[in-house]
């Protein structure tokens, strides 16, 4: 679904066959799991705005409004502002979050979508600082992070790999499943969606 997503962003695919993708990952969520199909439920939902900003993304318009770097930013600041107050951010190198660290600054200024009435809360990260890692050990754990996510998932979903790979489960897994996925089962059929 996410790949669909992102072909579809870069007008590599159709609006149908996103949907089609979201229709896949939905019908792979086990019974068990009903609580996160609804979530996906919301995207079927949103058929006319994928039109409307598909039309948007091919005129050329709207050049970040579907990156998913800015609001997922905004929301890991606002839950890790909740345990810990302000803090300073020190992000790697982004051009889409540089060219939206205004918005991310002014957001307690426009209405929370998802609750009609209120205003988003502000940004707790008092300052954005952009850097990479050889400058910033923390950046460089940030990265093997996410690079032992990727490995472990790469080794999900082709099978095989190597033994680090399966090791990785123990630390990898709690992060991602009931998270980001909502089980360790990997159905390839809502990778693929030409195909049933």
């Amino acid at each position: 679904m996410l790949q669909a997503f992102v072909d579809w962003v870069r007008q590599r695919v159709a609006t149908d066959d996103f949907f089609a993708a979201i229709a896949a990952y939905k019908a792979s969520i086990p019974e068990e799991h009903a609580d996160f199909a609804g979530w996906i439920e919301l995207l079927e939902c949103c058929r006319g705005v994928a039109d409307a900003t598909a039309a948007d993304l091919a005129t050329g318009e709207q050049r970040d409004i579907l990156d998913p770097a800015v609001p997922a930013l905004y929301c890991l600041c606002t839950s890790f502002g909740e345990a810990v107050g302000q803090f300073r951010l020190i992000h790697d190198t982004s051009k889409v979050i540089d060219r939206n660290a205004t918005l991310l600054r002014m957001v307690h200024l426009l209405p929370d979508l998802a609750h009609p009435g209120r205003f988003n809360d502000p940004l707790p990260a008092m300052q954005i600082d952009f850097a990479d890692s050889t400058s910033h050990p923390q950046l460089q754990i940030a990265d093997w992070t996410a690079g032992a996510v990727r490995q472990w998932a790469v080794h999900l979903a082709v099978g095989g790999g190597d033994r680090f790979s399966e090791e990785l489960a123990d630390v990898v897994k709690p992060w991602v499943v009931g998270a980001v996925w909502p089980t360790g089962t990997v159905d390839l059929r809502a990778s693929r969606p030409g195909e049933r």
